[in-house]
């Protein structure tokens, strides 16, 4: 698989900074979120490396039926909890992190929320995401709180946001946040939510992967075809959009991820018109594990059109 890396100044092909080439099965650095409703460019992947995903559920009234109802967590009950946007830190894999909470006001602690995450691309962080996806709107925000990580890129390649590997810091870092925010808030552990766009769209890939028996639906936007795949932890619903003229990320990277979790997830290559007009809904799926692809072009290139935002929210909300 090969992305091409834009750096604000200009494109350069290659992983990392630099524009070397990854080495087989790594993955190269993502590109630049650029300000609010502006991503930047994302990265390039290692010859052999790639990104896992997830795939799934339909949007404005195809999502899946699967899930485990509504659950609790120890949060549920708890009086006295922080609202409102807020910055908050946590230990993980030995390293203090950083990410961005957003919880509405009201806030009742005793109705189970979905728990929403929100990776950011390169030279980016949590708060900024949060405005560049737009999540926290109908029909979305009453049932949802949202957390956005902040990533910890090397210094000598300040465009990896995220560490995609298994056995990385990030997926640790995931895990912690999602044990405090159930311990501190009432979160339905049936839907745990992942959206990302650029490199961030890869996080989000590698979560719906490696975390597949944790994350219910995943919406990622101009990311790439999975990595760690031996080690998916089974079908993931995912809502996918990539664009044609994306120059950043190629198209075809968004084309094998689809590929990928439709036969993961047991789909059919027949689809049906979905909502919005650019999206396509996959049949035969497994029950509960739908998978949505769409695409655009004259539009937004590498950046999410508005029409997904409200596509992702109407997504997460279906559940």
């Amino acid at each position: 698989m090969t992305l091409l890396l834009a750096a604000c100044s200009g494109e350069i092909q290659g992983a990392g900074p630099a524009g070397t080439a990854g080495t087989a099965g790594t993955t190269g650095s993502a590109g630049t979120t650029g300000p609010a409703d502006t991503t930047g460019a994302a990265g390039t992947t290692g010859a052999a490396g790639a990104t896992g995903a997830g795939t799934g559920g339909s949007a404005a009234g195809a999502t899946g039926s699967g899930g485990s109802g509504s659950g609790t967590t120890s949060g549920c009950g708890k009086a006295g909890a922080q609202t409102g946007a807020f910055q908050a830190m946590i230990t993980a894999f030995g390293l203090e992190r950083g990410y961005y909470v957003a919880i509405p006001t009201p806030y009742d602690p005793a109705v189970p929320h979905a728990l929403v995450f929100g990776y950011h691309g390169s030279n980016y962080t949590g708060r900024m995401m949060r405005t560049y996806l737009d999540m926290e709107k109908a029909p979305l925000v009453s049932k949802a709180i949202f957390v956005y990580p902040d990533g910890l890129p090397p210094a000598d390649n300040p465009s990896k946001a995220w560490d995609l590997t298994a056995a990385g810091m990030d997926m640790p870092f995931f895990d912690a946040m999602l044990a405090q925010m159930s311990a501190d808030y009432c979160v339905d552990p049936a839907r745990i939510f992942v959206a990302g766009q650029s490199y961030g769209g890869l996080m989000t890939n590698a979560v719906g992967c490696l975390r597949g028996d944790v994350v219910r639906a995943i919406a990622v936007v101009a990311g790439s075809d999975p990595n760690n795949t031996s080690q998916c932890k089974g079908p993931m619903t995912a809502w996918i959009v990539h664009g044609m003229d994306d120059t950043n990320v190629s198209f075809t990277s968004g084309q094998r991820s689809r590929d990928f979790w439709a036969m993961k997830n047991g789909c059919s290559t027949t689809t049906t018109q979905g909502t919005p007009m650019q999206c396509q809904n996959y049949e035969g799926c497994m029950p509960g594990f739908p998978l949505i692809w769409c695409e655009h072009v004259g539009e937004t290139g590498h950046q999410e059109p508005a029409w997904g935002r409200v596509a992702v929210r109407e997504f997460f909300a279906g559940f």
